[in-house]
Order: structure tokens, then C-alpha cells, then sequence
């Protein structure tokens, strides 16, 4: 039996998600979220992504403008609650919540967890509220007080998985366990649909920066930057691996994606590069709408990145993928197959710059020849 019982479901009229949401985290997510509305169609679900960490940090500032756009442009979510600047943001939008009366409460977080119980109950003072939570401190003996605010909590079992499960199995234990939703296995990959206007956009981004008629090969979609430095790509080594990859043929066409804040400095020691070795190379930054991004990502040929959110979403317009990441958190790694692998770094410390050009180039070629075959 779930934490929220069938009754509460059908009788809420309101329920609030919260959790501290990166864009990889949602696009597996709102299957299951869009799953429970359908389940509950009168239902008004509502998100939440505010870290509490209330400062001003150009790029968790810039990533919630771009969540915003993406939750409040699906049908299933109502309301829309993104990170804040400061204390006195974030009083504001804790008053806005508080207006909407949410019957229901879901949330979600791995660390800081008492907190967020406890920002979920200024949210919906009357709310019954259902956390859930990482590993218990003290053996439990304080969860009493630390999750006063919450009327149940919930513990992720993986021992209630096969041991090479993905993050969709844990999403839905979550959302099972908690709200009773009911999927079948096969329902639990996410797609990443594009809205029509955007498209003419993407190709006219894709003409003006590859203009050569005579060099319109393949298009290359390139991420070396992560939020964590453990988790990047040096940029001299994509620029070695471009090198490497237009040796085949100099008619490829390379995007190297970057957040705002990278954009200035990558572009250009890009354009150095341009000028070095004449090869079509192009820094790409969202600028308006964060379709922009996907929207690219479903035109390029083959995409090769580092874990970020482009390796979700790569996996889901189901894009040829080279996917470079650390021996943590296996079941965040897309699945493996002929046009989908993951690099793991097991050279030095075991960081992403850890590996060498020559391997990520050698797997590249690999899975070239099997995508072209």
C-alpha cells in the first residue's frame, strides 16, 4: 500500500513535487509525474526545483529559467517554483505557495533532506506531507524531530532492484511506493518532444555557422563541461580529438556546446583553432529557449559528452552517443548498445580528464564504423 493512500489521491485537488531538479533528473522524472496526472487527470501537480541555497550564481540561476520554460511548457504541470537569489526571493515564492492551499505534498532529496521537509511545510502548512529521504542519521533514532514537518517518510531499497538497474527503476519505486502510480517497465524511458517552431531555428543556426556547401558532412555535437570539475573534459583535448576525427574527412561539422558562462572564453580560443587548422567548428550557447538545446542535439549525427544532462537527452532523441563518465552512480549511465556507450575514466584519480584523446577517439571510430554499417 502507498504512503498517500488511493483515497487522498482522489479526493487532493493540489499536490506540490519538490525536489532540487537538474535537467537529467527531469527529463527521467516527468515520465513518471505526467504517469500520475493521467492517473489522476483532475489532479494539479505543481513544481518545485529550489535548492535553498539562495545566492547568486549566474549558472543554477540560468539553469531554473531554462527548467521553467521546459515544466511550464507540458500540460501535465500547472505552477512552476524555481531557485532563488536570496532569502527574501525565496519568502516570496514560499507566500505564493502557501496562497495555492496544496492538499498534497511529494518531496524529494537525497541530502539536506531535513530541510527541505522543512521548507515543504512553510510551502503547504496544511498539506499531508510525504518525504523522501536519504540514509537516516544516527541509525534513525532522530528522524523523529529532523522530519517532524512530514507526515510519512519513504527510504529508496536498490536491494528491491536487479543490481544493474537505471534511474527510471528508482524514480518509480518513489513514485509507486509513495502516490501508488502504476507503469509497466516499458513505459519508463523518457522522450524529449520538440515543439515545430523551433526546428527552422536549429537549421538556420546550423546554415549560417556551416555555410561551405562543399563541406556539409557529418554533424558532430561535442560537451565537454559539466557543473564539477572531477566530471570535465579539458577543452584542449575535444579540440586534439577534432583534430583526430576530421583527419577522415575535413567536410565534418563540430559543435562544442557550453553554458553563458563559458561561452566567451571557449568561442575564442575556438576561433584560434578555426584559424590553425581551417576545420568547421562552432560554440553553441541556449540564447532564448531551452528547446534550442534538444533541438540541436535531434539533428546532429553523433554526440559525444561528458555526464551532463546532453548525455540524457542524447539517449532520448536517440542519437548516436559517447557518453564519458566517472565509476559512480552506475544507474545513471543510458543502456548500452550499438549507437550507446559509456566510457568510464579508470586512468589516475579517475576523473573525465583522466582519459586520454586516443581512447575516446579509438571507441569513436568503433562505434562510427557500426552506426555507418
Amino acid at each position: 500500500m502507498s504512503l498517500i493512500t488511493q483515497h487522498q489521491m482522489e479526493s487532493a485537488k493540489k499536490l506540490l513535487f519538490i525536489s532540487p531538479l537538474a535537467l537529467g533528473d527531469f527529463l527521467y522524472l516527468k515520465t513518471f509525474l505526467i504517469g500520475l496526472k493521467q492517473q489522476y487527470p483532475a489532479l494539479e501537480i505543481d513544481v518545485c526545483i529550489d535548492d535553498i541555497r539562495n545566492d547568486q550564481q549566474a549558472w543554477r540561476l540560468s539553469r531554473s529559467k531554462i527548467m521553467q520554460q521546459w515544466i511550464t511548457s507540458d500540460p501535465a504541470f500547472t505552477r512552476f517554483y524555481g531557485c532563488c537569489g536570496s532569502k527574501a526571493e525565496q519568502q516570496q515564492q514560499i507566500d505564493k505557495a502557501v496562497e495555492q492551499n496544496y492538499d498534497l505534498v511529494i518531496c524529494h532529496s537525497r541530502s539536506k533532506s531535513a530541510q527541505f521537509s522543512a521548507i515543504s511545510r512553510k510551502m503547504a502548512p496544511n498539506a499531508f506531507i510525504v518525504s523522501s529521504v536519504g540514509d537516516s542519521k544516527f541509525a534513525g533514532l532522530l528522524d523523529w524531530w529532523l522530519f517532524r514537518h512530514s507526515n510519512k517518510l519513504f527510504q529508496l531499497d536498490p536491494a528491491a532492484m536487479p543490481a544493474e538497474h537505471h534511474i527510471t527503476d528508482r524514480f518509480y519505486q518513489v513514485m509507486n511506493s509513495i502516490a501508488g502510480l502504476t507503469m509497466a517497465k516499458s513505459e519508463f524511458m523518457p522522450d524529449l518532444s520538440v515543439p515545430a517552431e523551433i526546428e527552422p531555428l536549429t537549421t538556420h543556426w546550423i546554415s549560417k555557422h556551416f555555410s561551405d556547401p562543399e563541406r556539409q558532412g557529418k554533424l558532430l555535437f561535442l560537451n565537454h563541461l559539466s557543473t564539477n570539475t572531477k566530471k570535465d573534459w579539458q577543452l584542449e583535448q575535444l579540440l586534439a580529438l577534432i583534430e583526430k576525427i576530421a583527419e577522415e574527412d575535413k567536410r565534418q561539422r563540430f559543435v562544442i556546446n557550453v553554458t553563458p558562462e563559458h561561452y566567451d572564453a571557449v568561442y575564442q580560443r575556438a576561433q584560434q583553432f578555426v584559424a590553425e587548422t581551417q576545420l568547421q567548428v562552432a560554440v553553441f550557447t541556449v540564447n532564448k529557449n531551452f528547446f534550442e538545446l534538444p533541438s540541436l542535439i535531434a539533428q546532429a549525427d553523433f554526440v559525444i559528452t561528458v555526464d551532463t544532462a546532453i548525455l540524457h537527452f542524447a539517449f532520448a532523441a536517440k542519437r548516436p552517443l559517447l557518453a564519458l563518465m566517472r565509476q559512480k552512480k552506475p544507474y545513471w549511465a543510458p543502456p548500452e548498445s550499438p549507437t550507446s556507450h559509456v566510457m568510464y575514466a579508470v586512468e589516475g584519480k579517475g576523473h573525465i580528464s583522466d582519459i586520454p584523446v586516443e581512447r575516446v577517439f579509438q571507441q569513436y571510430q568503433k562505434m562510427n564504423q557500426m552506426v555507418g554499417s
